[in-house]
């Protein structure tokens, strides 16, 4: 019957240099979602607590700080677990290359662009700072901060407000600009936060997990080594 007939598998693509490319970007700005999100849970409990006073005061500040500094830790926390799980996909990875250059077929589906990189952490941070890049931009022009800075107030609170404490501080009451006398534009640098916590923590977290493998494998050279002299 020609119901019965097998159907043709689809040859896959050739993995070239931009493909690969392009699916490293793609996992990297995957993994920068939750953090995100994260950034932007606590940047909204940080945005109504400044709704609690007129004017800026001190314990905004200091209840604002907890929230940033709460959205980092979780960041922190998160790219310690992509570290140690692309790790992971890097030794695997070393096993296929090895088995294709002594000619064996590796099993299963393995993805390089899920491998660990050093660089990659930094990449995924530079992904959740992506909102600070395009308003805190946007920020530092007359026609467009005031809105730029709305919207990194809803969405990025973190890199704005610390801006906004400033001005709050040195102009107590002063609210009413064509153009604040400190450009939003500087809410630029703290894009800085998710690149280096995310790229920091990522290559800590490959590192244990290395140390772990490590560990791993001396004490099961350690129990043969003394089963072999049982025998």
């Amino acid at each position: 019957m020609l119901n019965d007939t097998p159907k043709k598998e689809k040859a896959p693509k050739p993995d070239t240099k931009w493909r690969r490319f392009w699916r490293i970007q793609k996992v990297c700005l995957y993994r920068a979602v939750t953090p995100c999100m994260m950034y932007l849970f606590m940047s909204l409990i940080a945005l109504a607590l400044q709704a609690l006073a007129d004017g800026t005061q001190v314990y905004e500040i200091v209840l604002g700080s907890v929230c940033i500094a709460g959205g980092a830790a979780f960041n922190a926390h998160l790219a310690f677990s992509y570290g140690k799980v692309h790790f992971d996909s890097y030794l695997t990875g070393c096993l296929h290359r090895q088995n294709v250059r002594m000619g064996i077929l590796s099993g299963g589906d393995h993805r390089p662009e899920h491998e660990y990189r050093p660089w990659k952490g930094f990449l995924i941070g530079f992904y959740v700072g992506l909102p600070v890049l395009i308003f805190g931009t946007l920020a530092i022009f007359q026609p467009t901060w005031d809105w730029a800075e709305l919207v990194l107030d809803m969405f990025a609170a973190w890199a704005i407000l610390p801006i906004q404490w400033y001005r709050g501080t040195v102009f107590p009451g002063e609210q009413n600009w064509d153009y604040p006398p400190v450009s939003g534009g500087w809410s630029l640098l703290f894009i800085l936060l998710p690149v280096i916590v995310t790229g920091v923590f990522y290559i800590v977290g490959a590192h244990v997990e290395k140390r772990r493998k490590e560990d791993e494998s001396r004490r099961t050279e350690e129990i043969n080594a003394v089963k072999g002299k049982r025998k």
